[in-house]
């Protein structure tokens, strides 16, 4: 039994690859958080998604403590163990009646981890239904090696346009999931969502949680921050802290990030190699 999650969930994440509904936050407090990062995505201008991605949680000391929120990583210790890392996060974005959407793929498809342990955790700031096309998964599809063509579509919110290949749909399970509610997932399960068709926008937070024994095997340098435990491995730096919102210096790292995983990905697009291996 785990400290948080009851054999059987566990069980389910290893057995299916995802586990829902898991509540972090209160409806009431998901609605706060919705509207801070409104209005947070007002004082820069532009959709956070376009330049928060990989470390988003970082130039803000408010996302650097919901990432570390002891619900939430309570269910993190239950599927990776007690030493806990977060290497980064993204932010998932769809407007009411947005035509944008994300392909069938695995997020292997952009990682290079040894070993392929590592659990994203989906934080649902707004109603997340099959009307706004919430986040779908393929069943014990991290028990095998996605294929993925590469289909650019300037709706596709998938960097680059990775496309899983192969997909049985019908198979498909819909994480329906309130505001402050979370779906867990492994970084090889395939999934995707379609275009919102809801009258009100869809924001997901995705952060990326790992134990320290898993290394990045792309490049040297890899930084994350210890969450809860110790590492005993020594495979990860440490990331810098922020002072105040939009702190530049970690705003400064995190491009930097981006920067490289965005460069292999394109160098592993061009060496035709579209496994997730």
């Amino acid at each position: 039994m785990g400290k948080v999650l009851s054999d059987t969930d566990i069980k389910q994440f290893f057995n299916d690859g995802f586990l829902f509904p898991y509540e972090v936050f209160t409806e009431d407090e998901a609605s706060e958080i919705a509207m801070r990062f409104e209005s947070m995505e007002a004082e820069l201008g532009e959709e956070m998604q376009n330049r928060f991605r990989n470390k988003a949680q970082l130039p803000f000391p408010w996302l650097c403590e919901l990432v570390a929120n002891a619900r939430l990583l309570a269910a993190v210790e239950d599927l990776i163990g007690p030493d806990i890392l977060c290497w980064g996060s993204s932010f998932f974005t769809k407007k009411a009646r947005d035509p944008r959407f994300i392909s069938w793929h695995a997020d292997d498809f952009v990682y290079g981890f040894d070993p392929a342990e590592t659990v994203t955790a989906w934080l649902a700031f707004h109603p997340s239904t099959v009307e706004s096309r919430c986040v779908k998964y393929i069943p014990a599809s991290h028990k095998s090696v996605a294929m993925h063509e590469f289909i650019p579509n300037s709706d596709n919110l998938a960097r680059n346009g990775q496309t899983a290949i192969g997909i049985d749909e019908k198979t498909a399970i819909h994480a329906v999931l309130k505001p402050g509610q979370v779906v867990f997932h492994h970084q090889g399960v395939v999934h995707g969502s379609g275009p919102n068709n809801a009258d009100h926008p869809m924001v997901g937070f995705s952060i990326h949680y790992t134990a320290p024994h898993v290394g990045e095997t792309r490049f040297e340098g890899a930084t994350a921050t210890l969450l809860r435990g110790e590492d005993k491995y020594g495979f990860w730096g440490k990331d810098p802290s922020p002072k105040d919102d939009f702190d530049q210096n970690c705003i400064d790292h995190m491009e930097e990030t981006r920067a490289l995983f965005n460069q292999l990905t394109k160098r592993k697009i061009a060496s035709g190699n579209y496994t997730n291996a």
